[in-house]
C-alpha cells in the first residue's frame, strides 16, 4: 500500500507496525523493522538490511536519516531538527542529517538535537538512557551557534551523557555515565568526567 500510494520503496520482507505516522517525501526500507506508534517526519529515509526503529519514537524535520546495517533505534528517543521553512538566522535545513552506522544503537529516552550533521559510525552503543546531543547553541550575546558531531567506531556510551557542538570521537572509546564531552576526543581509552572522592 505505502509502495501504491505514496511511492515509497519498501522490500516485501520488511516489517511495519501500527499507528505509524510517515511524512517522508523519499522512503528506502530494506528487509527491516519499523514497530509502532512513532512519527518520522524527514525528507529522506533509508534503512538498509535488519535496521530496526522499534516504537514510541519521534523524529521530526530531519533532512536525511539513515540506518547503516542493523542500526536500532530503539524506544521513546526524541530527534529533531528546526522545521525547513524557519527563518531561524544560521539553520540550514540540508545539514540536518543523522547517519547510524552498521550494528550501532540509540537506546531508550535520548534527546537528539539535529540543528546540524551527527554522523555515528559503525558499533557505537548509547546505553540505558538519558543521553543527550547538542547541535547548536548560544554565546552571551544570544547569536546562534552551531556545529556537527562525529563519532567513530567501537563506543561505548553510558547513560546521561552530554555531547556538545562542534566535537569528534575517535574509534575504541568507552565514555562512563553522566559525562559531558565537551571537546573531542582524539586518543583512544576509557573517559569520564565525573571523579570519585573519599568524603569521610
Amino acid at each position: 500500500m505505502y509502495n501504491k500510494i505514496f511511492g515509497f520503496n519498501i522490500s516485501y520482507e520488511s516489517k511495519l507496525g501500527y499507528f505509524n505516522i510517515f511524512k517522508v517525501n523519499k522512503f528506502v526500507v530494506q528487509k527491516s523493522t519499523i514497530g509502532n506508534f512513532n512519527l518520522i517526519q524527514a525528507d529522506k529515509v533509508i534503512l538498509k538490511e535488519g535496521a530496526w526503529i522499534n516504537k514510541f519514537n519521534r523524529i521530526k524535520n530531519c533532512n536525511k536519516l539513515i540506518l547503516k546495517e542493523k542500526a536500532i533505534i530503539f524506544s521513546w528517543n526524541f530527534i529533531a531538527g528546526i522545521p525547513m521553512n524557519s527563518t531561524h538566522k544560521g539553520l540550514v535545513f540540508e545539514r540536518q542529517n543523522l547517519t547510524l552506522g552498521k550494528t550501532s544503537e540509540i537506546l531508550r529516552s535520548n534527546y537528539v538535537d539535529l540543528t546540524n550533521e551527527i554522523t555515528i559510525g559503525d558499533n557505537v552503543v548509547f546505553a540505558g538512557n538519558g543521553s543527550e546531543l547538542w547541535t547548536h547553541g548560544f554565546d552571551t550575546k544570544r547569536n546562534y551557534q552551531s556545529g556537527s558531531i562525529v563519532l567513530g567506531n567501537n563506543i561505548f556510551i553510558g547513560s546521561n551523557c552530554t555531547f556538545t557542538k562542534n566535537v569528534s570521537v575517535c574509534d575504541n572509546v568507552t565514555i562512563g555515565p553522566s559525562s559531558v564531552i565537551y571537546k573531542s576526543i582524539n586518543e583512544e581509552g576509557v573517559y569520564s568526567s565525573q571523579k570519585l572522592y573519599k568524603v569521610k
